[in-house]
C-alpha cells in the first residue's frame, strides 16, 4: 500500500505539472483570441489531469510513450527499496502538507483578527480599519470587505466598480476556487512549478472577472483603471489573502491595464472561446490517461523482487 501511494503521489506530480506546463504555454494566446474567460477555464485541465491518473490506464499504449520516470522509481521501490524507506518518504509528504496546511490556515486566522473591529452595512459589505483595498475573504461563505475609508477614497463611479467586481467574484465562486488551490499547492508542496501556477491562477482568475464586470457595466474602462490604479499603488505590496480575493496583484500593473483595454469579445468568440478551452481540457486530460504506465509493469517489477528476496 505505502508502494503504491508513492507511485500514484508521482504520478499525479508528472502529470499535474504536464498539465501546467500546458496552460502556461497556452494561457495568453487564448486570452488575446477568444477573451479571458475561456484562459481561466483552461486551468481545469489541473483537475482533469489528476482525475485521468486516478482512473486506471488502457490496456495497451495506443502508440504514446508512457513515463518511464515513474517505472524505474515503481522498480526501484518494489526492488531494492525496503518498506522503511517507503513508509519515511509518505512521512515526509505527510508532513511538509501538515505544516504547510498549518501555515495557511494561522496566517488566514491571524490577518482575519487584523481586520476588527467590522461593522456591517446594508448593503451586506462590512467596513474596517485594518485594509486599504477592497477585499473578499473566506471560502464557502464569503464576505465583503471594504476599507473604512472607502466613499473618501473612490468616486461614486469607482465605487460602482469595485463594488461589481467583488460581487461577480462571490457569483463565479472564486472564493471557493482559491480554497481548493490553497488545499493542492499544501498537497504539492514539494514541486516548485504547483507555486508558479497558483499565482498565474489567481492573476488569470482577476482578468476573467474584470472582463465580467466590463461587459455587464457597458464602457466604464477609465473609471475601472482608475480604481486599480488606486488600489494597486495605496500601499506596497503583500503577499495574497490565502483563502479570498482581492484586487492588488503581484504582477505589473501595466498587463492588466492593457487587458483592459483589449475589446471584449462578442457572443460567437465567448462561445468559441469555451468550446475550445473544453476540448482542450478533454484532450489533454484523455491524453494524459492513455500515457499512464502499464498497470502489470508496477505488478511484474514486484513479482521479480518477491523472486529475488526469495532466493
Amino acid at each position: 500500500m505505502t508502494n503504491q501511494s508513492i507511485v500514484l503521489l508521482i504520478n499525479l506530480s508528472i502529470a499535474t505539472s504536464i498539465a501546467v506546463s500546458f496552460v502556461g504555454l497556452s494561457r495568453r494566446p487564448l486570452r488575446r483570441a477568444v477573451g479571458a474567460q475561456s484562459a481561466y477555464w483552461l486551468w481545469l485541465m489541473i483537475p482533469g489531469s489528476a482525475l485521468a491518473v486516478m482512473i486506471p490506464g488502457p490496456s495497451h499504449r495506443l502508440g504514446l510513450s508512457s513515463w518511464g520516470i515513474s517505472q524505474s522509481v515503481s522498480h526501484t521501490l518494489a526492488s531494492d527499496a525496503s518498506v522503511t524507506y517507503e513508509v519515511i518518504g509518505v512521512l515526509v509528504w505527510a508532513l511538509g502538507a501538515a505544516v504547510m496546511l498549518a501555515l495557511t490556515v494561522r496566517r488566514q486566522q491571524r490577518f482575519v483578527r487584523s481586520l476588527r473591529p467590522l461593522w456591517w452595512l446594508p448593503n451586506e459589505t462590512c467596513r474596517s480599519r485594518g485594509i486599504v483595498e477592497p477585499m473578499l475573504i473566506g471560502a464557502w461563505d464569503p464576505w465583503i470587505v471594504l476599507p473604512a475609508d472607502f466613499e473618501a477614497r473612490y468616486t461614486q463611479e469607482e465605487r460602482v466598480l469595485v463594488l461589481a467586481h467583488e460581487r461577480a467574484h462571490v457569483h463565479r465562486g472564486d472564493a471557493p476556487a482559491n480554497a481548493i488551490a490553497t488545499i493542492w499547492l499544501c498537497l504539492f508542496w514539494f514541486n516548485p512549478l504547483m507555486y508558479w501556477a497558483v499565482r498565474q491562477f489567481r492573476f488569470d482568475q482577476e482578468l476573467a472577472c474584470d472582463a465580467r464586470v466590463l461587459a455587464t457595466t457597458g464602457t466604464m474602462r477609465r473609471g475601472y483603471a482608475n480604481a486599480l490604479l488606486k488600489i494597486q499603488l495605496s500601499v506596497e505590496p503583500v503577499e495574497p489573502v490565502p483563502i479570498g480575493c482581492h484586487w492588488r496583484s503581484g504582477h505589473p500593473l501595466k498587463e492588466r491595464i492593457e487587458t483592459l483595454k483589449c475589446p471584449l469579445p462578442g457572443a460567437v468568440r465567448r462561445t468559441v472561446g469555451v468550446a475550445t478551452a473544453l476540448m482542450l481540457i478533454v484532450s489533454g486530460s484523455y491524453a494524459i490517461w492513455a500515457m499512464q504506465p502499464l498497470p502489470h509493469t508496477v505488478q511484474v517489477s514486484g513479482a521479480r523482487a518477491v523472486a529475488h528476496r526469495s532466493c
